[in-house]
């Protein structure tokens, strides 16, 4: 434990032997040690098992992870050259707590404790050996690693309610703009027209599937938004309303998704459009950029709100409306002449 409260640069040599030591408990305890079979015939270690679970088309955002977490600490060196190394006891519990987790996982044989063990042992381990002033420096890259943890329990939790979501509001959006549209189940049919005879379904059929519930836009554009509020909006507050606002800014991505699907569909028919489940079309595979542009968009619009000034804003109205209205202008023939009067 280092308790010098010296500056980090007065101590590189023990600083780069206490970061050698934290990567090597990290390395053997969650990189090698075989921990969790989970949907597999034999143990592997917690990492191993995450990034087999990385290859995964809704968890392929997760290895981005920890390389977003050594940029943002490699943004912040020289902050952290100038924090005081004072390793503290008080990271010892939590470094034990890490490690009775892990056991419980183990004999559990349920990753999702491998997970939560590493994390807690990662801050266990900085207050152990740097204090808590780089506890508080490295919270966030810390929480940001919380990202590259694949919960695939989550796809049953969240996956459904999105379709449900995306569903009743794909049909409420077209029958807003005209198109008559009837839902079933978690389908999209065009409705019954008993002018022309034309059945249920007949113009179009969109169904929303599991990878079209939005699912994937949701965790990737959170861990986007979490990464952009640190660097564009100041106050933990304003973080947390950006970071917020990417979930309902990535449903309305993918309602325009559906609603863009749904029209090609009307236009090119179904082939087309959107294919096959196993193979989507080039139009189905396009349009899923249109989630990204729009939730992008909206989180840049978030930000500009969040860091807008507005008292200076709301003086500069208050001085407009204040200012007394132009005289009146008077044209040259209503002016009298000058001169005598007769």
């Amino acid at each position: 434990m280092l308790s010098r409260s010296l500056p980090a640069k007065a101590l590189l040599l023990p600083i780069l032997a206490a970061s050698l030591a934290i990567g090597c408990v990290v390395a053997v305890l969650y990189g090698m040690f075989p921990y969790s079979a989970g949907y597999n015939e034999v143990r592997k270690s917690v990492i191993d098992f995450a990034s087999q679970m990385w290859k995964l088309e809704d968890w392929q955002h997760c290895f981005l992870v920890p390389l977003g977490s050594a940029f943002i600490i490699y943004l912040d060196r020289k902050k952290l050259a100038t924090l005081p190394v004072a390793g503290a006891w008080s990271g010892l519990p939590v470094v034990l707590l890490a490690l009775c987790i892990f056991w419980f996982g183990y004999q559990a044989d349920i990753v999702y404790f491998g997970y939560i063990s590493m994390q807690a042992a990662i801050a266990g381990m900085i207050i152990l050996f740097f204090g808590w002033h780089w506890m508080k420096a490295l919270a966030f890259p810390w929480l940001f690693l919380c990202f590259m943890w694949p919960l695939l329990f989550l796809d049953n939790i969240v996956a459904f309610p999105l379709r449900i979501i995306m569903s009743h509001a794909s049909v409420a959006a077209l029958n807003l703009i005209g198109i008559p549209s009837v839902l079933s189940g978690t389908g999209i049919l065009s409705a019954p027209d008993a002018m022309t005879g034309r059945p249920i379904g007949a113009q179009f059929s969109v169904d929303v599937a599991d990878p079209c519930s939005g699912i994937r836009s949701l965790f990737a554009l959170m861990m986007v938004s979490a990464l952009y509020g640190h660097f564009a909006v100041t106050g933990w507050w304003k973080k947390w309303i950006l970071f917020l606002a990417s979930i309902p800014l990535a449903v309305m991505g993918n309602l325009f998704r559906i609603l863009i699907l749904t029209f090609g569909t009307i236009a090119f028919g179904p082939e087309v459009a959107i294919g096959t489940l196993k193979d989507p079309s080039f139009f189905h595979m396009l349009a899923g950029y249109v989630v990204y542009a729009v939730a992008i968009g909206g989180m840049l619009a978030v930000s500009w709100l969040l860091n807008a000034k507005w008292a200076t804003l709301a003086d500069r109205l208050r001085r407009f409306a204040s200012q007394p209205p132009p005289p009146p202008k008077t044209s040259a023939s209503t002016t009298p002449p000058a001169g005598d009067v007769y």
